[in-house]
């Protein structure tokens, strides 16, 4: 009996070990392996290095291989020769000549027949020598594709952790008003046994335990509606994470903020090392590359290479090879090309004014960053202070009405403003945390 006691006291135990505590690093190095957004992202990057590795390929001869048999119903040619037709008097030796072979062999055609059947193979290998740059061109191109993926990486990884953390601090803010609803139920038990005992004596109506009862109604709906919104954020984070979602989250306590520790003073914001900007620059230095790649069509195109091959088309093996060069000008292609680059140049053009227009956003996006961090860490502190007088005043509430000064009503008012100032101090410090990444990821 005893052996089996322990060893379900040890099971428990280890259920309860195995129960991990979600940390915010734990959700954030789950979302960077297994969110979807992310691996997307970095699957654009394999994608453009395959890309790049594609153009690499022509710098090297382009070799092809070829093989052609036919064989036809009719001879494709066919020769007729008078001479082989039956001879008449007066014609010359030569048809009587072709009299003696007949007699010899009737089936004799007076026709010859060629290419009845053949077969034919060969090999080519090409190697460009120079094609109006645009192969250089293209593996340029192609570089700054990695590079813009790469970039859109660290954009999609930053606004994903944003938006976990975000879920993050909601699911433990909910527990943190799940725990407050808690303490107001403790409370209101409290008061309804100060209101149960008043009525016993006779000190008070039946109004105000009704209040009371009907308060903590009011209360246990707001759980059920808080217990729902638990579960939504909870599968939220999972979904984000790649944790799977197995019911109640355990996660770490809810930290405590400094607020005077993370007073953040700036003076000017530099928008130069975000992604963002640097995406901008790539895409104006893509347009200038496309740009050298027309105008790369419109250049001389010179080429070596050698051919050989086999044939075997009128019952002869024949073999054969040789080297060429080829030098191609488009001529007619220069007009067609001259819009072409006035194009890109427009392109490029409109791109800078992009760029000029979307760095100033960005700027008063890290100024409202700036703000909005500030605007929080005072919302805090007045919370704060706020929560430390509604603590107080519930306080001096409940002895008044256990000493007869004030009224049921009052009493559930000032316990009323605890709630929504416990609240309220959450939502400041939930808002802070969000307020606080932003900044910190819009200026690294």
């Amino acid at each position: 009996m005893k052996k089996i006691v322990l060893t379900i006291l040890v099971l428990c135990c280890a259920v309860v070990v195995s129960a991990e505590v979600l940390t915010l690093d734990s959700c954030l190095r789950a979302a960077k392996q297994k969110n979807c957004t992310i691996q997307s992202a970095l699957l654009d990057v394999q994608i453009a290095q395959q890309v790049k590795k594609q153009v690499f390929t022509k710098y090297f001869p382009q070799v092809n291989l070829s093989a052609f048999g036919f064989y036809a119903i009719d001879p494709l040619v066919r020769i007729y020769i008078p001479g082989l037709m039956p001879s008449q008097e007066g014609e010359d030796a030569v048809a009587e000549m072709f009299d003696l072979l007949r007699e010899e062999d009737p089936n004799i055609s007076p026709n010859i027949d060629l290419l009845k059947w053949g077969a034919a193979a060969g090999a080519s290998a090409v190697q460009p020598i120079f094609m109006g740059g645009r192969i250089v061109t293209g593996n340029k191109l192609a570089k700054v594709g990695i590079e813009a993926a790469e970039k859109q990486v660290e954009i999609s990884e930053r606004d994903v952790l944003q938006e976990v953390e975000d879920t993050y601090w909601l699911v433990a803010g909910l527990y943190e008003k799940r725990a407050t609803v808690a303490e107001v139920n403790a409370l209101l038990d409290t008061i309804q046994q100060v209101a149960q005992v008043a009525f016993d004596n006779g000190l008070v109506t039946q109004n105000d335990l009704l209040k009371v009862q009907l308060k903590k109604n009011e209360i246990d709906t707001k759980s059920v509606q808080l217990e729902n919104g638990i579960t939504l954020a909870s599968k939220l984070l999972c979904q984000l994470t790649g944790i799977p979602y197995t019911g109640e989250l355990e996660l770490e306590e809810f930290p405590e903020d400094n607020a005077v520790e993370a007073v953040v003073l700036v003076d000017t914001f530099i928008v130069s090392g975000r992604p963002e900007a640097d995406l901008l620059e790539m895409n104006i230095k893509a347009e200038q590359l496309r740009k050298k790649m027309t105008i790369g069509e419109a250049l001389p195109q010179i080429g070596i290479g050698v051919q050989g091959g086999y044939s075997n088309l009128f019952e002869r093996h024949r073999w054969n090879g040789f080297a060429f060069a080829f030098v191609r000008i488009p001529i007619t292609d220069w007009w067609e090309t001259s819009h072409k680059i006035k194009e890109h140049n427009l392109k490029i053009e409109k791109a800078k004014i992009m760029q000029e227009d979307l760095m100033g956003k960005m700027t008063l996006q890290n100024e409202q960053a700036y703000d909005q961090l500030n605007e929080a860490l005072r919302l805090v502190m007045q919370h704060e202070s706020a929560l430390t007088m509604a603590q107080e005043n519930y306080r001096i509430s409940l002895m008044n009405y256990q000493a007869g000064m004030s009224t049921m009503s009052e009493l559930l008012e000032s316990q009323a403003l605890l709630l929504q100032a416990e609240n309220a101090y959450t939502d400041a410090r939930i808002s802070f945390r969000g307020a606080q990444r932003k900044f910190n990821d819009l200026n690294k």
